[in-house]
């Protein structure tokens, strides 16, 4: 006999019939029973990725997922950002290379990464793990790693100098520096990073921070024995995608023009 908790239990009082759960489902997991109460077709626990999209479509509550707690479900977080709002985001966000050494609180960066870990992965697999320095000693000693690795390869042979000399090219001297890893064999990796990265960078330009994609430091991480022995990967794990972030030294007044005529229409 099969004791396995079932994957979906309903609440029939609170259960309108409107569909909307099996419409939801990306890989079409419920169907209606002859009342017209939803129900999950054979092998549903084994094929569902847990997104959590039929309980968060359920207006009334009436549908549960037993590997989804309902107390884990946030009510739709409002205000709701306008097309406007989020329009003048992405135009005023600047890549930012000048950074005061102030670092941020715990509080900040936890509230940050509280937003980042809604970022979409492929089939919802969350594969994605965030690793954020705290202070800027521990950002500037992962510069001079980077820097060391771009002179040995001689694609920026000042980097080091500059470093030695208190400068940094490598991170900017960015009081904290996020990057994102993943399984080596995950086919999404790069793609899943670069989502996730690209919303830590708008949830840290929306509250006035300054960041930059860190390239180096992400090819550096892949290349570099000493910068990988230092961030301690477990073995089958690489850097995808990093973010230099911190308090901007400067504002930017104007939005630089970028060119047009990028899109091809297709009819």
């Amino acid at each position: 006999m099969n004791t396995a908790t079932p994957l979906f239990s309903l609440d029939k009082s609170a259960c309108l019939r409107d569909k909307r759960c099996v419409d939801a489902c990306p890989v079409q997991l419920l169907t209606v029973d002859a009342e017209g109460y939803p129900e999950a077709v054979p092998g549903a626990a084994e094929r569902c990725m847990d997104c959590g999209h039929c309980v968060a479509v359920c207006s009334t509550c009436a549908l549960s997922h037993a590997r989804l707690p309902q107390k884990d479900f946030l009510p739709a977080q409002t205000p709701q950002a306008t097309a406007q709002a989020l329009d003048a985001l992405v135009r005023n966000r600047r890549s930012i290379r000048n950074y005061r050494r102030e670092a941020l609180s715990r509080e900040s960066l936890n509230e940050l990464m509280e937003v980042a870990r809604y970022a979409p992965t492929a089939i919802n697999t969350r594969h994605v793990r965030w690793h954020v320095t705290t202070n800027a000693a521990t950002t500037r000693r992962l510069a001079g790693l980077v820097s060391a690795w771009t002179t040995e390869v001689g694609y920026m042979p000042q980097a080091l100098p500059v470093w030695e000399a208190g400068g940094d090219l490598a991170l900017r001297g960015a009081p904290h520096v996020a990057y994102c890893t993943a399984p080596e064999d995950y086919d999404w990796a790069w793609s899943d990073c670069a989502i996730a990265v690209t919303t830590l960078d708008l949830a840290a330009t929306a509250r006035g921070l300054g960041t930059c994609w860190a390239g180096l430091f992400t090819f550096a991480a892949r290349n570099h024995a000493p910068l990988r022995e230092a961030l301690a990967l477990p073995e089958g794990t690489g850097v995808f995608g990093a973010l230099m972030f911190g308090k901007p030294r400067e504002e930017y007044p104007r939005v630089p023009p970028r060119p047009g005529n990028i899109v091809t229409w297709i009819d």
